[in-house]
């Protein structure tokens, strides 16, 4: 019998294990997959060293301030990432401090000036707003810590009030009746070059990550902390067990009890915190019967984020010319044709990004040697039909996919000249890949969607549910990444371990 079992070893689970175990819990986490982090870990090719997921993230303070909490001893500094859009009408690093990214677009688009001035004065006011929302605004927290909050929120009625009205007021109209540039409507709706379909808030949650708290990148990698995390738990007397695919919670009188795997082992604890795509919990964790329907219904209706089609190329820099490239991460867009909208394999109307990912550390490519990340969103259901089982493809996909690679390569010479030429090693990941080796419906790459008229939940976090003692941390466990991904998973994980920590002491 466990104080609690973690599903799933990605950083919300790890997170909230380690809590867990420097607290003296007994704690076990199974990972279905052969290694920890979930996506947020690495794979290497040939001497190169690729991302399986996030390439950065945002405050860089609050992550480290939270894995000092539980348990993480060793040092990490932090180096900001940039962040480049190139389309025919604009070339800029639009990553930069909030004020000189306005005095830029003010240059840039002077037919705008006065609607850039009011538009960025409505932003800082949200994000004075957001500000530590985490800590005041009980619709981010669970518990004592909500219940206090709600008793501190009369401190808070400007800011709550501000929030809930920009909830429901769609970045699209409000850009649309400030600016008349689609080129900025654009750049500012949607951080490149699409169509904006987010609220207000959330789109301020977006630029305050970008703009004011920065994207950086940390000492240890991403999978570092991943790592870190680990050793917490195992050095507190947790166990951490891989190739372990829970089948089943087990529930009794809607209170989960444990847990059931593929091998018929059957584990009881007090707790269960799942770190998996939310979706999967609910339909293919827990017994139907279960579920009240209205629950049921809304896990079924609402939509994730997209998926992606990636490419993983190790080269020889020396083959190519990387001048128009300015920044780590670089944005590409070369047209903009409203009729194929919606053609999957049209590349030059897509947005490509570009990630410089061997700069962020010389350890991720052999000496002399680069790893750039190429990324484009790609429809999951262009996909499905390839799909026979898990990890099971019809025959022709491999060439299929290569087929799509060559052609985004080819788009990407126009920027980079001399990328053809210059790849050494070439990994292709497509929406497939992210369901079953990420464990992610769909393919979803970053949570649950945008567009917040897809959604059908009541309240921010998803970490409590209609089970007792079952608990939700990771990125779906909050409709929006607040603090951005990395960040509000690991956020997840500290809550719910404070969470449990709280009821044991009663």
């Amino acid at each position: 019998m466990y104080d609690a079992i973690i599903i799933g070893a990605g950083l919300g689970g790890l997170t909230c294990a380690a809590k867990l175990a420097s607290n003296g819990k007994s704690v076990l986490v199974l990972e279905k997959l052969d290694h920890i982090g979930g996506t947020s870990y690495i794979f290497k090719r040939n001497g190169y060293i690729f991302p399986m997921g996030p390439l950065s993230f945002s405050f860089p303070h609050l992550v480290k301030k939270m894995l000092k909490d539980v348990g993480v001893k060793k040092e990490i500094t932090f180096e900001r990432n940039h962040f480049q859009l190139i389309t025919p009408y604009i070339d800029i690093i639009y990553s930069q401090e909030w004020n000189e990214f306005k005095d830029k677009l003010r240059k840039s688009f002077k037919s705008d000036e006065n609607g850039i001035n009011a538009c960025f004065d409505d932003f800082s006011s949200l994000f004075d707003a957001i500000k530590d929302i985490h800590e005041w605004n009980p619709e981010f927290l669970i518990g004592k810590k909500r219940n206090n909050a709600k008793k501190e929120l009369t401190n808070y009625e400007k800011q709550f009030k501000l929030i809930d009205e920009n909830n429901t007021l769609f970045s699209k109209s409000y850009l649309k009746s400030c600016l008349k540039d689609d080129t900025l409507i654009r750049l500012l709706g949607s951080q490149g070059s699409y169509t904006p379909i987010m609220s207000m808030t959330h789109l301020a949650f977006l630029w305050n990550v970008m703009s004011i708290e920065g994207i950086w990148f940390p000492s240890c990698g991403i999978h570092g902390m991943s790592d870190l995390l680990n050793d917490v738990i195992i050095d507190n007397g947790g166990e951490v067990r891989l190739n372990s695919n829970v089948v089943e919670i087990l529930l009794k009188d809607s209170k989960a009890v444990g847990v059931k795997l593929a091998s018929n082992e059957v584990h009881e604890s007090e707790w269960i915190i799942v770190n998996a795509d939310y979706k999967k919990t609910v339909l293919n964790l827990i017994n139907k019967k279960e579920i009240p329907q209205k629950f049921l219904d809304r896990v079924i209706n609402s939509r994730y984020t997209g998926s992606e089609l990636s490419i993983y190329l190790g080269i020889d820099p020396s083959e190519v010319n990387f001048t128009k490239m300015r920044a780590t991460h670089l944005f590409y867009r070369s047209k903009f044709d409203e009729k194929r909208e919606n053609d999957p394999e049209y590349f030059e109307n897509k947005e490509i990004e570009i990630c410089d990912w061997s700069s962020k550390s010389p350890l991720f490519a052999p000496e002399g040697k680069k790893v750039l990340i190429l990324r484009v969103s790609m429809p999951y259901e262009h996909f499905e039909h390839w799909k026979i089982g898990e990890k099971k493809r019809k025959d022709g996909y491999d060439e299929y996919k290569r087929s799509l690679a060559n052609k985004m390569i080819k788009e990407v010479e126009n920027i980079l000249p001399g990328i053809s030429n210059s790849i050494d090693v070439m990994e292709i990941a497509t929406p497939l890949t992210y369901e079953d080796w990420g464990q992610r419906s769909y393919g979803s790459i970053a949570g649950w969607n945008r567009d917040m008229t897809k959604l059908y939940f009541k309240k921010k976090s998803l970490i409590e549910n209609p089970f007792e003692n079952l608990l939700n941390v990771g990125i779906y466990s909050f409709l929006e990444p607040f603090l951005g991904g990395v960040p509000t998973s690991i956020y997840s994980g500290c809550l719910a371990a404070d969470y449990i920590l709280e009821k044991n002491e009663r």
